[in-house]
C-alpha cells in the first residue's frame, strides 16, 4: 500500500509538471477510474490548487527565482541553500511531499459523514500542526483530562483511544452524587489556549474549527430532539444537515439556531456575539427572548449586545470575520487597538501603547496567519510609520523619534 501512494504521488507530480510518459497516463487514468473517491480527490488537486497553471505563470519570468516565489508563495517549503541548473528536478520532489500530505488526508483521515473538509482548511490544519499551534485539552465529565496535540478526524464524542496523538493526563477522581454527575455529561469541554487553534468532529459529522482562547462545551451525546453546544470564544462551524434536529449554538448573549450551514461565531469582543453567515441559513436569538428569532442571510452579520437583548443585522464583506479559517489574518480598515489585539491572542504576547492617539490608528492588510511574528510586524511598521518593538512576552508600539 505505501508502495502503491508513493508511486501515484509520482505519477500525479509528473502530470502537473508536464513530465508525464504515457504508461504513467494510463496508470494516472486507471487509478482514476478504480473509485469514486479518487476521482474526486483528483478533481479537488486539479480545481482547487491548480498547480500546473500557477508554476507556469511563475516560470515564464526565470525559473530560479520563480520557483522560489512559487514555493513561499504556494507551497511553504524551505528554501534549500543551493540550486542546480534542473529547477523542475527540484520541483518534482518538492511538490511530491504535498500531494502526498493531500492523498492522505483524502483517503486515509477524513469522515466521509457530514460536511466535506474543504482543500484550504486541509492545508490550514498541515500548517498550523507544523507551526506548534494544535493544542486543546479535553476534559471529560468524570474529570480526566486528554491533551490533544493534532486534528481528530474520530467524532469528540466518542471515548478517546489510547494512541500517541491523545496524551492522557492524570484523571481526576471524582466523589460527586451520582446526580451531579449525570448533570456532567452535558458539560464535557474542549478548550484552546492563547497560541493555540484546534479542528473537532461531532458524532453527526459537525466539524468546527476553534480558534485562539476558546471553550466549546458539548453532551456526550447529542439528543433525539437537537444538538446544542456552548460557545465561550470564536469558532468556525460547519454543520452536517438534519432536518429533524437543529443545530443551537448557545452564548452569553443569544443563541444561534439552524439546521446545517457554514458560520462563524465570536463572543471575544465585550459588545456582544458576533455571528457571520458564510452559506445557508440561520437565525439568531438573543439572550432574554424565547418567541422572536431574526434570521440572516449569506454575507451578512448579527451582532446580539451583551447587555441590551438586542440584535444589529447587516451587509459585510465576510472576508475579516471568516480569513482566519483558512489561515489568513485579513484587516479592513480596523483599528491599531483592534488588531493589536488580536495579535496578542495569536502570538500569546501582551500589548503596550506608548499613547492612547496610537489606538485609533487605521490598519488594512491581509498576513499569513502562520508566518512567524516578524513578518506581521513588519507590516504594521510600513503602514503605520511606529516604531515597534517585541520581546519573547512583549509588544511595544510608539512613535518614532525625527530628529532634524
Amino acid at each position: 500500500m505505501t508502495h502503491y501512494k508513493k508511486s501515484i504521488n509520482t505519477i500525479i507530480s509528473n502530470y502537473l509538471l508536464g513530465n508525464i510518459s504515457e504508461d504513467e497516463k494510463k496508470e494516472l487514468q486507471e487509478w482514476i477510474e478504480k473509485s469514486e473517491a479518487n476521482q474526486k480527490n483528483f478533481n479537488l488537486l486539479m480545481n482547487q490548487n491548480d498547480l500546473t497553471k500557477k508554476y507556469n505563470q511563475y516560470i515564464k519570468v526565470n525559473e530560479e527565482q520563480a520557483w522560489k516565489n512559487f514555493q513561499n508563495k504556494y507551497l511553504n517549503v524551505p528554501q534549500p541553500h543551493y540550486w542546480t541548473k534542473s529547477v523542475l528536478r527540484y520541483a518534482a520532489v518538492l511538490i511530491l511531499p504535498l500531494i502526498g500530505i493531500y492523498l492522505w488526508l483524502s483517503t486515509g483521515k477524513t469522515n466521509d459523514v457530514g460536511t466535506d473538509v474543504t482543500y484550504e482548511s486541509r492545508v490550514a490544519m498541515i500548517r498550523s500542526e507544523r507551526m506548534g499551534k494544535q493544542k486543546a485539552t479535553l476534559i471529560l465529565a468524570n474529570g480526566q483530562k486528554v491533551q490533544l496535540q493534532s486534528p481528530l478526524v474520530r467524532s469528540l464524542q466518542d471515548p478517546p483511544p489510547a494512541n500517541s496523538s491523545l496524551k492522557r493526563a492524570e484523571t481526576k477522581e471524582s466523589n460527586e452524587s451520582s446526580e451531579k454527575k449525570e448533570t456532567e455529561t452535558h458539560n464535557n469541554q474542549v478548550y484552546t489556549y492563547k497560541d493555540s487553534e484546534f479542528w473537532v468532529t461531532f458524532e453527526d459529522g459537525t466539524r468546527v474549527h476553534l480558534n485562539y482562547n476558546t471553550t466549546l462545551k458539548y453532551p456526550t451525546h447529542f439528543s433525539p430532539n437537537y444538538r446544542i453546544v456552548y460557545l465561550d470564544g470564536e469558532a468556525y462551524f460547519q454543520v452536517a444537515k438534519d432536518s429533524e434536529r437543529p443545530f443551537l449554538v448557545v452564548t452569553s448573549s443569544g443563541i444561534v439556531k439552524q439546521y446545517g450551514t457554514s458560520f462563524n461565531v465570536s463572543t471575544h469582543e465585550d459588545i456582544g456575539t458576533k455571528v457571520v453567515l458564510v452559506e445557508g441559513s440561520i437565525s439568531v436569538i438573543p439572550k432574554g427572548e424565547t418567541a422572536n428569532e431574526y434570521k440572516i442571510k449569506p454575507g451578512e452579520l448579527a451582532v446580539m449586545s451583551s447587555n441590551q437583548n438586542t440584535v444589529q443585522i447587516s451587509k459585510v464583506d465576510i472576508e475579516p470575520y471568516v480569513a482566519w479559517n483558512k489561515g489568513r489574518f485579513v484587516f479592513e480598515d480596523c483599528s491599531l487597538e483592534k488588531l493589536m489585539l488580536v495579535i496578542s491572542g495569536w502570538y500569546n504576547r501582551s500589548i503596550t501603547f506608548e499613547s492612547e492617539d496610537i489606538k485609533n490608528m487605521r490598519f488594512t492588510g491581509d498576513v499569513d496567519r502562520y508566518e512567524s511574528i516578524l513578518p506581521v510586524i513588519k507590516a504594521i511598521k510600513r503602514v503605520t510609520g511606529l516604531e515597534v518593538e517585541v520581546t519573547e512576552k512583549n509588544i511595544i508600539l510608539k512613535k518614532r523619534n525625527i530628529n532634524y
